[in-house]
């Protein structure tokens, strides 16, 4: 061999659209390998062929970044604050709430990341090897390229490699490509331009051999393989990107409010220095405006919410393993979903049998079923509940006939001939009066043996066509005599035989249902176009020709070109995880929400860098894992549920907000009035922690159990984001509006002469009461509250008693009264609180029903 240095560089070559010399030349190897000192250095060059760890963020890291929100930080800040002051009740319920909140998120960030050593595992086996004409067994992460290597039935595929030899080879590549049926391979070479699934010199890195035997050279080891290059992708950190849309709307309002938060207690602190009032009161002020603008009780809200989805999901079969994904499956717009195994039930049935001419099915059956082995567990069951060992058609074949009571003959077997990629069929020999031969494989090859004319031939190729376009696999039966095996035109052709992998029953309502409520779906897939269009067109995604796309067409489009294209694509066929990868990015880049269903390892990539990720139940680990639902059943019509489920929590979530961050608005307004007018503030930073942390908790934790009617309804345009314009709408206008009806009071109350311990007691006791009637409110914001049953919720009942007996305790009880700085209310005064609380509750239900008309 000639001297030369190999490179991961110099080995970026289609290898499967180059013959055996050449790949050989490429490689500097040879069919009797190369020498242990060769294979020494190209270790070092190339590593060694395992997939490499990468990055993982440290658990410390990942809770201090929860400290980083600005709101968090302004709490923090008031937290510091009254330590300094010696305001030790105040900081430790401050402390308690941040770090409620931090815990929260580091719980839903800390993602068991367990993909690379499931990759690993994929390739950790040790491999038949041939260097320097000695064959000898190593560890496949000693793999390198040049070597050459051998495989058989029932072996893993240690990396990638250019088939030199092979004998009746077939492998199991649907960890990579996703398609269902074992792949036929040969040394022969394919056209440059082939799909990964097409491919068919080449063996993959983490796919099986099914049957046969062969010897192939290594082209690529480690994170250079087609395996090792998805492990990359799933494995990248795009921590920004990988935020839920709840995250981001959070982190915007945040950010926002942070800013606005800071310049308004800027101007009112050094405000109120100007006026007079000593640092220490200001530093107290500053506190209360920061407590009051953090909706302290949100974080547990939100936790019970979606944990309360998760737990009804999982009733449905659905398992969330990322909290925070629950909320985003309601604003899935878009769902990319594997055909085998989520359209379809993942098992090969026999769709038909076409007897020629005279024939009967028996006789087409019983002819076919003798090239079966398969292996009966339980024969003495009915055929329809045998659980049957063996390849996917020859199960078919074996349960289907016998479930028409026809049953393998037992027959003297002479030999038996394998199908092979030059025959392109399979046969047996076996005795009948005299030796017969028995052959199933494919039509054209079987139609060239038989002497029929060439017009019934061209008719039957019509018909296998016409099936084929139906997404059906087909083979044809035959029978003649074996010493007539190398002449032509005397075998008798006795029909065909097809299958097909059935839709699931409820998948084309499930459909309709989610196009209906705005969710588009989009079959990607590794399977044959003819299979993936056949069953769209089936499901309702197609009608008439359609638009179907294949790898091979994404190759050929640039990025803007594939933008366009989208809109009216509703297949992609033939895909390479690269491929499901991009376009995930492509509809992300379009505004889209997008899930992504799978099952492989070839998923693994998209699945992760969707929106919610949900992999099969019956997937590999590593789908799983970068998932964040998986659904038990594999049920297309479980994904449906999962974003029903999700838009209840999306509307819950609003409910929740709308309700806490008008109290915290109210708040605001309240103490920045308070101070422009020169007042003493109506309410202090413990009876702000109170109302926020305590006596609010309960009832937004009860809108958690809200169940809606339609949970699958349309979204508005802008419903994709927590804070659209009804929330915000809601929000100010009820914050604004009610806060001022507050303030005016105690203005009015203080000028007419009360003691100021009681008009703050009552400003206090008001705000307080009327959060409580506010939860009733927010109980439905698309109606008024006239318009439903108001205590249909049993736990929003219970949650606003419990916060009416915790004020009623602050204002009443002796010791809560020095801490909370409260004098007890006549029964007079109590009147006069339920009787703002109604004005207020009439002030927002106004503001309800001036958006639901639309007059706002």
């Amino acid at each position: 061999m000639e001297e030369k240095v190999l490179s991961p560089e110099g080995l970026k070559r289609p290898f499967w659209a180059l013959d055996t010399k050449e790949t050989l030349e490429a490689l500097n190897s040879s069919e009797d390998g190369i020498s242990e000192e060769e294979a020494a250095k190209r270790l070092k060059i190339f590593g060694p062929n395992a997939i490499q760890e990468h990055y993982r963020m440290p658990k410390l890291k990942i809770f201090l970044g929860q400290l980083s929100s600005p709101l968090i930080l302004a709490l923090l800040g008031a937290g510091i604050l009254t330590v300094f002051l010696k305001e030790w009740i105040n900081a430790a319920v401050i402390f308690s709430a941040v770090t409620a909140n931090a815990a929260l998120g580091f719980w839903q960030e800390n993602k068991a990341e367990s993909v690379l050593e499931l990759l690993k595992n994929f390739v950790r086996t040790n491999v038949r090897v041939i260097r320097v004409m000695a064959e000898k067994e190593i560890g496949a992460e000693n793999l390198v390229p040049g070597d050459i290597i051998k495989v058989a039935q029932g072996s893993r595929v240690p990396a990638d490699a250019r088939i030199i030899f092979s004998n009746n080879l077939e492998t199991d590549e649907a960890v990579l490509t996703g398609e269902a049926l074992p792949e036929d391979k040969n040394p022969e070479k394919i056209s440059l331009g082939a799909a990964l699934g097409d491919r068919k010199s080449m063996l993959w890195s983490g796919s099986y051999v099914v049957s046969g035997f062969g010897v192939a050279a290594v082209t690529a080891t480690g994170d250079q393989t087609e395996f090792g290059k998805i492990a990359l992708l799933a494995s990248e950190r795009e921590r920004g990107s990988s935020s839920t849309p709840l995250q981001k709307s959070i982190s915007r309002f945040t950010l926002l409010a942070g800013l606005i938060l800071t310049a308004l207690a800027a101007v009112i602190f050094f405000t109120g220095l100007a006026k007079g009032i000593s640092t220490y009161d200001m530093m107290l002020i500053a506190i209360a405006i920061a407590v009051s603008a953090v909706p302290e009780g949100l974080p547990v809200a939100l936790a019970v919410t979606l944990a309360l989805g998760v737990e009804r999901l999982a009733l449905k079969k659905g398992i969330v393993r990322k909290l925070l994904a629950a909320e985003t499956l309601g604003r899935a717009t878009v769902i990319l979903t594997d055909k085998t195994g989520t359209l379809t039930e993942a098992k090969m049935e026999l769709a038909g049998v076409y007897p020629y001419e005279e024939l009967t099915e028996r006789e087409v059956l019983e002819e076919a079923i003798l090239n079966t082995d398969v292996i009966v567990e339980n024969p003495d069951d009915a055929p329809q509940n045998w659980k049957i060992i063996g390849n996917a058609i020859d199960i078919a074949l074996a349960k289907c006939a016998a479930m028409r009571g026809i049953i393998k003959k037992q027959v003297k077997l002479f030999e038996k001939i394998p199908f092979s990629h030059e025959n392109k069929f399979a046969a047996i020999i076996y005795e009948a009066g005299g030796e017969r031969m028995a052959i199933l494989g494919a039509p054209e090859a079987l139609l060239q043996k038989t002497g029929l004319s060439r017009q019934a031939k061209e008719e039957i190729l019509k018909d296998v066509g016409r099936m084929a376009s139906r997404g059906e696999r087909i083979l044809g039966v035959a029978r003649g005599n074996p010493r007539d095996m190398g002449k032509s035109e005397t075998w008798e052709f006795l029909g065909l035989v097809s299958f097909n992998d059935p839709v699931r029953k409820s998948v084309k309502g499930a459909i309709v249902r989610i196009g209906e409520a705005g969710v588009k779906t989009i079959i990607v897939t590794g399977d044959h176009q003819g299979t993936a269009e056949a069953v769209a067109r089936e499901i309702g995604l197609i009608d008439g020709e359609g638009a179907v796309l294949t790898g091979e067409d994404l190759a050929h489009l640039n990025k803007e070109e594939l933008k366009n294209i989208t809109d009216k694509t509703t297949v992609f066929a033939r895909v390479s995880p690269q491929d499901k990868f991009n376009l995930v990015n492509i509809f992300k880049e379009k505004g889209e929400v997008v899930a992504v269903t799978g099952d492989g390892v070839n998923d693994a990539p998209a699945l992760k860098r969707a929106d919610i990720g949900v992999a099969l139940g019956s997937g590999t680990d590593v789908a799983k894992s970068v998932s964040d639902l998986v659904i038990l059943d594999d049920n297309f019509e479980t994904v449906v549920a999962a974003i029903e489920e999700g838009r209840r929590i999306l509307k819950n979530i609003k409910k929740i907000i709308v309700y806490l961050l008008s109290d915290s608005a109210n708040e605001l307004f309240l103490i920045g009035g308070s101070m422009l007018m020169g007042l003493a503030l109506p309410i202090n930073a413990l009876q702000i922690l109170f109302v926020n942390f305590f006596s609010d908790s309960f009832p937004a934790i009860a809108l958690a159990f809200e169940k809606d009617e339609n949970e699958l309804g349309k979204l508005n345009k802008d419903g994709h984001d927590i804070f659209d314009r009804k929330v915000k709408f809601l929000v100010l206008i009820i914050g604004a509006l009610t806060s001022l009806l507050l303030f005016a009071i105690y203005y009015l109350m203080l000028r007419a002469g009360a003691l100021p311990e009681i008009a703050r007691t009552f400003i206090f006791a008001s705000f307080a009461i009327y959060t409580l009637f506010l939860a009733f409110s927010a109980k439905n914001l698309e109606k008024n509250i006239w318009s439903y049953s108001s205590f249909s919720n049993k736990y929003l009942v219970a949650g606003s008693s419990i916060g009416i007996l915790l004020t009623a305790a602050v204002i009443y009880i002796p010791t809560l009264q020095r801490i909370f700085q409260t004098v007890a209310l006549s029964p007079l005064w109590l009147l006069g609180v339920l009787a703002v609380c109604f004005m207020n509750l009439l002030l927002v239900e106004a503001s309800k029903w001036l958006f639901i008309k639309k007059i706002l």
